[in-house]
């Protein structure tokens, strides 16, 4: 009953702080109209007169390539727009991800080259003050050392393989980048991986094949990070081997980390022991590496807490191994009593590293639902599928690994079909974590003393952001009504700007847009 008690007061804190005034510095662009209706942020670099280089791509047809390409966005400190370049996709391939340094951009493209029957990897690179492109290439890849029929190339759909496209990362630091491709090893099967390095100036860093004396569909890639130097990748797996599917408990299942090099690599192998733990990610850390993931004691479609995996950079040695239950708070949080169970449907959505080396762990309650309609005659009709976007799930991890809280904020949204106006985009700047959502006016009163967000229609809904302290305790208020706004914004696709912790949306109301810029304070 105390711990009850002790939920409800810390809510009565949230309910009566609400009103409290969360500092943030909002800053709009002019409405403008796109020739192209669907378009939203990939990236967002300041420059150093305070203005930002704003990149949004854009798809004006219903097949992949029809009228896609790029918009290329220079704005002054006061969203006022200097220069546009609109870089239309001809080719036949992908663009794997667009680079800003300075006043150059490199648009990173994978394309397949018939006549040498060839993939090539290449940069064309440009000055902002120009948009004059030239091409480098970086790499190439012969046809039949990939995978036949299943090239996916930045595609959610690359068939059973997940690791079957290649992949683009750009590490924290904006100093490097990597590209990982999966590989076809036609003998025996096994898993066979190319990972490239390069930095901002396309210098090669690191060349690397991957293999592991594993069938390639037991092992599952999971992510990859690489350091602020660039000098060093660490790649992520979860693996199936015959050892771990004879254990007793826990998930069947073990988890490799990779160290890589120019000259070479080393693998450290751990596992989640009796528990579950479906999915981890990696993050480079200061002085060691980090692996944090929900973890179950029941099956990997559930979730009970959150495990966390600590390294050394160099040799890979296992300092700390900890699985922390969800607090009490959360659980009132969540179902307003201190329940004993665990949840499902939780989606991973971000993780970020604060300045005191503590990590913030975000993500969401997705799911889908389905209903159907019945056709004349008693004949099957037709299905409508809901995606449901609920609950915000929140935690902050010590730079020792100690869980210090976790949050529950409560939500309810759904959509019949794509819509980027629910959800939310998550910042974290000193001890504070924000997130931005589009709600209803009223915020509803639910059992004991607990509140729920709900959603209105994209026009109608209310910009608010909510505010989780260094201590876990929460506030919110409302930062654009929707009178206020010419366009509603999307929330979903927010973009951070690495330079000085600000978030920028894309709003549209038809073919009219309009940028917005939030910077936490």
């Amino acid at each position: 009953m105390n711990k009850i008690f002790l939920g409800v007061l810390c809510t009565l804190f949230f309910l009566t702080s609400s009103a409290q005034n969360i500092p943030c510095k909002l800053q709009k662009s002019e409405v403008f109209e796109d020739k192209y209706k669907h378009s939203e942020i990939v990236s967002v670099d300041e420059d150093e007169e305070g203005g930002v280089v704003i990149v949004r791509s854009y798809q004006g047809g219903l097949f992949h390539l029809a009228s896609s390409g790029y918009y290329f966005e220079h704005y002054d400190k006061n969203m006022k727009l200097i220069k546009e370049y609109e870089y239309p996709l001809e080719e036949r391939g992908s663009v794997l991800g667009i680079t800003v340094k300075g006043a150059k951009v490199n648009i990173i493209a994978f394309m397949y080259n018939k006549e040498d029957r060839a993939y090539v990897c290449s940069a064309n690179t440009a000055n902002l003050s120009d948009f004059v492109f030239t091409p480098k290439e970086l790499f190439r890849l012969k046809r039949e050392e990939l995978k036949k029929n299943r090239m996916g190339v930045n595609s959610m759909f690359a068939g059973y393989d997940k690791d079957n496209r290649a992949i683009m990362l750009v590490n924290k630091n904006k100093t490097a980048f990597s590209i990982s491709i999966d590989m076809d090893d036609k003998e025996e099967h096994n898993k066979l991986h190319k990972i490239y390095v390069y930095d901002f100036n396309l210098d090669l860093k690191i060349d690397h094949t991957f293999k592991r004396d594993i069938k390639d569909w037991k092992f599952q890639h999971e992510n990859i990070d690489v350091s602020a130097d660039g000098n060093v990748v660490y790649l992520l797996g979860k693996v199936y081997t015959k050892e771990t599917k004879e254990k007793e408990e826990g998930g069947k299942y073990r988890y490799e980390l990779t160290r890589i090099t120019k000259s070479d690599s080393k693998t450290q192998v751990f596992n989640v022991q009796e528990h579950f733990a479906a999915s981890l990610k990696v993050l480079v850390k200061k002085d060691r590496i980090a692996c944090v993931g929900f973890y179950s004691d029941r099956k990997d479609t559930r979730f009970k807490g959150l495990c966390y995996f600590d390294m050394d950079p160099v040799n890979l040695d296992i300092a700390t191994s900890k699985f922390s239950p969800f607090t009490e708070q959360f659980m009132v949080d969540k179902y307003g009593k201190n329940k004993d169970g665990e949840l499902k449907n939780i989606t991973f959505r971000d993780m970020f590293l604060a300045d005191n080396g503590d990590i913030v762990f975000n993500a969401e309650e997705h799911y889908v639902t389905v209903s159907h309609n019945m056709g004349m005659n008693g004949s099957m009709g037709y299905a409508n599928y809901f995606f449901n976007y609920d609950d915000i799930i929140s935690a902050r991890i010590s730079d020792g690994g100690e869980l210090l809280w976790a949050r529950n904020i409560n939500k309810r949204q759904s959509t019949d079909g794509s819509n980027p106006y629910v959800s939310y985009s998550s910042i974290i700047k000193g001890g504070n974590t924000f997130f931005f959502i589009n709600t209803a006016d009223k915020v509803k009163k639910l059992k004991n003393e607990r509140i729920q967000f709900n959603q209105k229609s994209p026009n109608r809904s209310n910009l608010n952001v909510i505010r989780i302290g260094q201590n876990g305790d929460f506030d919110y208020q409302i930062l654009l009504a929707d009178d206020e706004n010419e366009v509603p914004f999307m929330v979903m696709l927010g973009a951070i700007s690495k330079q000085n912790n600000s978030l920028y949306f894309i709003g549209r109301k038809g073919r009219n847009k309009q940028l917005l810029k939030i910077a936490v304070e």
